[in-house]
């Protein structure tokens, strides 16, 4: 039996930044900061009955410090959605799927495709609105979802979904 061990360089290595990542679907950006709203309106909200109701808090320094903050963190929570959607995209490869996504910290996924057991399709109601669903990829040994691509339109989604299955089974499921 003839065994080999052969070293491999680390230049020698494939690396991720020639990868072709496809973007996301701009309408994605719209649902991401409409979720973004929706959550800064409740926070406001729950804020407003905070200071209505408890009266040690009706100091005008605190109201206008809490205020300035709320606005500080709205703005830098937009503002990190738009670079975020342009920092995210996915590519489908012969042996596996990458997804990549953040900006200040970056996170680049590898599934390998022998890896996968199953693959799930949701969509929310404002994605639905928009004509958009998630796809969720789940690998042997995990309960969770390894990763999930947002912001892809529902045919796209399913067009992965029956790719992933065909390059599994050789059948869609």
């Amino acid at each position: 039996m003839n065994f080999s061990n052969t070293t491999i360089l680390p230049q020698e290595l494939p690396t991720v930044e020639n990868v072709h990542f496809n973007p996301l679907e701009k309408a994605y950006l719209q649902v991401s900061r409409i979720s973004f709203g929706i959550s800064g309106v409740i926070i406001l909200i729950a804020a407003a009955l905070l200071f209505y109701f408890i009266k040690k808090i009706q100091l005008p320094v605190i109201i206008f410090t809490a205020s300035a903050i709320f606005i500080a963190l709205s703005i830098f929570g937009w503002l990190s959605i738009g670079l975020s959607f342009k920092l995210s995209g996915y590519a489908l490869r012969d042996k596996d799927i990458l997804f990549k996504r953040g900006w200040f910290m970056q996170k680049v996924r590898i599934v390998p495709l022998k890896r996968i057991q199953h693959v799930s399709l949701q969509t929310g109601p404002i994605e639905r609105k928009f004509g958009l669903a998630s796809i969720s990829i789940y690998t042997a040994g995990s309960d969770e979802a390894d990763f999930t691509i947002r912001g892809i339109t529902m045919q796209t989604a399913e067009q992965i979904k029956e790719w992933i299955s065909i390059q599994l089974n050789g059948k869609p499921q």
